[in-house]
């Protein structure tokens, strides 16, 4: 979950005067209304993940949204940010919420929305892990933040096996309508088809989101 303090505090004045100074945004007030945080990963020179990469953020670093961009088959945006100590660049709205407000084509509100994380285990454990029969439902959001590599997503069922549900790639998302005792396990998928287990994880009782980078 993005959290934001007096460090992040001290970096968006520092950020918002550099941005004055360029002559990028009107006014601090108006900037101030398009604070946002972001999840962290790379940083654009385009609005997609065709474009090369000119940055990274980390997991909780404030943003100011320039322009919405193009739209995105999973409802969210591209958008030009201005980051670090004037630095201007893309990232994909999926990854990035509102501290104060909600930003249509982004995430949702970063406090508000409580983004929470589901329990992880290590791959190691492998062949310790399994789902259990329990009747407390709940929701595991699977995204894909700005990447090369793509993703398998699985279900580790009673026994153990695995049972393959969706595939992803950059930019995508996909929502387990799961149980809280259910097991799910994310591989990385290699150019030539090789598989590696990136994490295995089990859902809350409130819906939380897992980041696969």
């Amino acid at each position: 979950m993005i959290t934001h303090g007096y460090v992040e505090v001290v970096m968006f004045k520092s950020l918002i005067a550099g941005l004055v100074g360029l002559g990028l945004l009107a006014s601090q007030a108006y900037a101030g209304q398009l604070k946002v945080g972001s999840w962290g990963g790379n940083v654009r020179s385009g609005p997609s993940t065709d474009y090369p990469k000119i940055g990274s953020l980390k997991n909780g670093d404030p943003v100011v949204l320039l322009k919405k961009e193009k739209l995105t088959s999973d409802r969210f945006n591209w958008f030009k940010i201005a980051y670090g100590n004037g630095q201007v660049g893309y990232q994909w709205g999926g990854i990035l919420c509102g501290f104060n407000n909600k930003v249509n084509g982004t995430f949702g509100i970063c406090e508000k929305d409580k983004r929470s994380t589901p329990r992880s285990y290590e791959c190691y454990d492998l062949n310790k892990i399994r789902s259990k029969r329990a009747e407390i439902k709940t929701k595991i959001t699977f995204f894909v933040g700005q990447t090369d590599d793509e993703f398998k997503i699985y279900w580790l069922d009673y026994n153990g096996n695995k049972k393959l549900y969706t595939n992803l790639s950059s930019g995508m998302s996909w929502t387990a309508d799961t149980h809280r005792s259910h097991s799910w396990a994310a591989y990385r998928v290699s150019a030539s088809g090789g598989e590696t287990c990136h994490s295995i994880i089990k859902g809350k009782k409130k819906s939380s989101q897992w980041l696969l980078r």
